[in-house]
């Protein structure tokens, strides 16, 4: 059953016990023999499951390179694909896989004037060609009973064909080859590769760093983006920058700047003169402009510096779109994030997360980690359509990649078992619901620190909530978990497949954003904030949030002598826009709410008479326009005198 709960959860592979099911289903009866034919259609083995020989993933094809065509334009594209040579055994296959996601057509063998029409040509009559389009774009070409000999070069033509709404460096048109008919094929060493890039801009993404001192000079980002968020090229002409405070008012203006034509960002320096809430517009031509995240400027060092993440995306290498060097490249440079982390799926997807791949996803964190200016964490996803989806993340330059398919680590206990070697933590997701809901009735193990509460996905916060997770499963919210006694700080990430960490989805009401206080801006400092859960979450705007419990930052343990003084609580929120609600949540209960009055809130508090025992609590922040925000919680345990 295993098998047959991975296909449904929307897997791009087949696998054996789902097939003889859909057979049974499609012809067979009970009682009977069942019709006999002559079996045309190879197996073909699930890539995941494929173990190839030496004889597999033989061949080649041209061109290596399309493009740049661009997001989501049509195309023609013809392949020649030539036999490897120990050719192709009878029963053997060559499959091209198409991309399944982000609105490549449909490959079908119809009518031509429909897109994704898909025709090959070649061989020989003595040996004629069959082909088959299978479940989720991908194409089957094979020759019943008969070998297909070395050095065949076959055509395959992709017509009239939507390319992926995305940029994309390096999109695929892959090929995989059975070369001795056992069913288990392996991809061809160099596939074609497609580039997609953006269109047009029409915004642009402004960013600043959340916190300044007076005095300080800052980095006003501009970056160009299209309708869906691909990062594009600014436009010849003059951009200006606007500065207000937090009321909206227009300090000043700054003097124009002239920028080249096909720059990819703008970088405006500007001294924060003195205390006060700043927010930054940039205009520029053909009506493209933006305003930035909220600055906080206040005098002192903090002891404590504010960073925005996003530790949860995927790209190519498995059911996401681009490569893992520009996710973190856009990270940086479009969403202005001080952390980001790439976690492709392990055991999901067109590309097993193994071996070289595994190495490029490595390599790629540990090049794109900037000590004092940009932190990565090496990390993947552990899929498990039974108990839930996890991330993996290593402290340090990495460790191994483990498969929920695998059956030394198809359970979370399993899993925190082999991690025990290794500075690892684990991060669960969309909880309470969605691909499917994380089980609670399994504790976390002593290195899942945190959960994601919001996400591309939905909320997670609790049942009924504000943008709550698609089909949602009660008693499986994050609220749920911390009624069990779990101690978990709250994260947000995108859970982006779009290529665009940090910046929403298209068509997505929320997404997630991970802040965090850490002592610097280095793996290890980052860690120490994330273990110690001095975290909290938004919806995808940078909300500046602080919350303190008993004079203790969020994600502490606190001891409270019963009857010693009321329990002292301060907040303070910055907000993106004008906020709408202040709430004090103590073990799933609002205890304290206020309506807001612009974006500044910043409060003292009181628990008169907090309960005996452990309780929780964490401070939840809504705007006007619902985006959100939620500390990690604070834990209180009042002992009897």
């Amino acid at each position: 059953m295993k098998n047959l709960l991975r296909w449904r959860g929307q897997s791009p592979f087949i696998f054996p016990a789902a097939a003889a099911l859909l057979a049974l289903a499609a012809g067979g009866g009970c009682g009977g023999e069942p019709p006999k034919r002559e079996r045309r259609v190879p197996e073909v083995v699930p890539y995941f499951d494929a173990r190839p020989s030496d004889a597999d993933g033989q061949g080649a094809a041209e061109p290596e390179f399309f493009g740049p065509f661009a997001a989501g334009e049509r195309a023609d594209f013809e392949i020649e694909f030539t036999v490897g040579e120990d050719g192709i055994a009878p029963g053997g296959f060559i499959l091209l896989q198409i991309s399944p996601w982000w609105g490549w057509a449909p490959p079908h063998l119809g009518d031509p004037a429909i897109p994704g029409a898909v025709r090959v040509e070649g061989g020989n009559s003595a040996w004629p060609l069959e082909v088959e389009i299978l479940p989720l774009n991908r194409v089957l070409v094979y020759s019943p009973g008969r070998d297909i000999p070395a050095g065949t070069r076959l055509s395959f033509r992709y017509l009239n064909a939507a390319v992926d709404r995305f940029a994309e460096e390096e999109e695929l048109f892959q090929f995989f080859t059975d070369g001795d008919g056992d069913g288990h094929a392996a991809p061809i060493a160099r596939p074609p590769r497609i580039r997609i890039a953006a269109r047009r801009p029409v915004r642009l993404r402004v960013t600043v760093p959340p916190l300044a001192q007076p005095g300080e000079e800052i980095a006003v980002r501009a970056a160009p983006l299209d309708r869906l968020g691909n990062w594009s090229r600014l436009e010849e002409g003059e951009y200006s920058l606007l500065v207000e405070d937090g009321s909206g008012t227009v300090l000043r203006p700054a003097d124009g700047a002239r920028f080249r034509g096909g720059e990819k960002t703008a970088s405006l320096a500007w001294t924060v003169p003195a205390e006060g809430i700043y927010f930054f517009r940039v205009e520029g031509p053909n009506g493209l402009r933006g305003k930035s995240n909220v600055l906080l400027c206040r005098e002192g060092e903090p002891t404590l510096q504010l960073g925005f993440g996003d530790i949860h995306g995927h790209s190519r290498l498995s059911d996401g779109t681009g490569t893992p060097e520009a996710f973190y490249r856009y990270a940086r440079e479009v969403s202005g994030l001080q952390l980001a982390a790439l976690t492709d799926h392990a055991d999901f997807g067109t590309i097993p997360i193994e071996t070289e791949v595994w190495e490029r996803i490595v390599a790629a964190a540990n090049r794109a980690d900037k000590p004092g200016k940009f932190v990565t964490l090496v990390g993947f996803e552990w899929t498990s359509w039974i108990y839930g989806h996890r991330n993996v993340y290593y402290r340090g330059e990495g460790g191994p990649v483990f498969s929920s398919l695998d059956p030394e680590s198809d359970t979370p206990q399993k899993l925190w078992k082999l991690l025990e070697p290794y500075p690892a933590m684990t991060v669960a997701h969309h909880a309470g619901g969605g691909p499917i809901p994380v089980d609670w009735e399994i504790a976390p193990g002593g290195i899942e620190r945190l959960v994601e509460i919001s996400s591309v996905h939905g909320t997670s916060e609790r049942f009924g909530g504000e943008y709550s997770i698609y089909r949602p499963v009660k008693g499986t919210f994050v609220v749920d978990a911390l009624k069990r006694g779990y101690r978990l700080g709250l994260t947000g990430s995108g859970d982006n497949h779009d290529g665009h960490p940090g910046n929403g989805s298209a068509g997505a009401a929320v997404t997630g954003l991970l802040g965090f206080y850490a002592s610097g801006l280095t793996r290890d400092e980052v860690w120490e904030a994330l273990w110690n859960r001095r975290v909290y979450a938004t919806t995808g705007a940078k909300i500046i949030l602080n919350f303190q419990v008993a004079g203790r930052p969020m994600g502490s343990e606190v001891e409270w002598p019963d009857g010693q003084n009321p329990l002292p609580i301060a907040l303070q929120a910055v907000g993106c826009g004008p906020l709408a609600r202040i709430e004090v949540i103590r073990n799933g209960e609002v205890i304290f709410a206020e309506k807001g009055d612009g974006i500044l809130a910043r409060l003292l508090l009181e628990d008169p008479d907090p309960p005996e025992g452990t309780s929780w609590y964490y401070l939840k922040i809504v705007q006007e326009d619902g985006q959100m925000a939620w500390s990690s919680p604070v834990w209180v345990t009042v002992r009897p005198e």
